[in-house]
């Protein structure tokens, strides 16, 4: 069910977030809308509410690197809505670089935004799941947590572990009802591809991968989808 639900998304203001954020309150979904800056977070929401008047929509700004900051959220987000039956851990960090070259602390910035933040998110949140006996969990994996990228090898790694984690969440949710699935795009078109010489076109789009939450979330109660991957039909893209 999309209509009525509440839906916590992180990273909500660009990309693929944003893209998520428009199909489910389109759906009528209510939702608690997350990222580090505030001008975005309220021309989104404004955007949202003039879609559809009937959703509410709150925001916080959260730096995500900051486990403090990750839990503050979750506690306060129990405060604005009775629930939440979606969360969708869609933050993430990309900094290429191969480790001899990178910055040391650029394996631990990766871990924190990439790995950590879901981790708590869910197990926060996906406790009150299983209580309930329902609700879904969506993980923004990457192509590259399934074939490793040496050019930019922190967040390859950390994508790797979202893939255990995801696969380890499912195992434990699954049997009180709550349903996990890793959506796993390749090179999808956002404002970091922006400038490059290859056609739109070329891409995934990120209303791509909105849709395939919005499928996710409408098949029918006893079935998941564990994992979808979606790639450019030019696989040199």
């Amino acid at each position: 069910m999309i209509k009525g639900n509440y839906a916590l998304i992180t990273g909500a203001t660009k990309g693929i977030g944003k893209r998520i954020a428009f199909a489910l309150a389109q759906e009528g979904c209510h939702l608690m809308l997350v990222a580090r800056t505030a001008k975005d977070l309220q021309a989104l929401t404004e955007e949202l509410r003039w879609l559809n008047p009937n959703v509410q929509v709150a925001y916080r700004v959260v730096d995500c690197r900051d486990q403090l900051q990750v839990k503050a959220l979750a506690n306060d987000t129990i405060r604005v809505f009775p629930y939440i039956g979606i969360l969708v851990n869609n933050v993430g960090l990309f900094k290429p670089g191969k480790f001899l070259d990178e910055d040391e602390q650029n394996l631990s910035e990766h871990l924190a935004i990439n790995v950590l933040c879901t981790h708590y998110l869910s197990v926060f949140f996906g406790r009150r799941m299983c209580a309930k006996g329902s609700g879904h969990i969506f993980n923004i994996g990457s192509i590259a947590g399934k074939q490793p990228f040496a050019k930019a090898a922190s967040y390859s790694v950390t994508k790797y572990a979202v893939h255990g984690l995801t696969a380890v969440l499912r195992q434990e949710f699954g049997v009180h009802g709550v349903k996990v699935t890793e959506i796993i795009p390749g090179s999808t078109y956002t404002a970091s591809w922006e400038g490059v010489d290859i056609p739109e076109a070329k891409f995934v789009a990120a209303d791509d991968i909105a849709q395939a939450v919005l499928m996710c979330l409408t098949i029918s109660g006893g079935a998941n989808v564990d994992e979808l991957v979606i790639r450019p039909l030019d696989l040199d893209v």
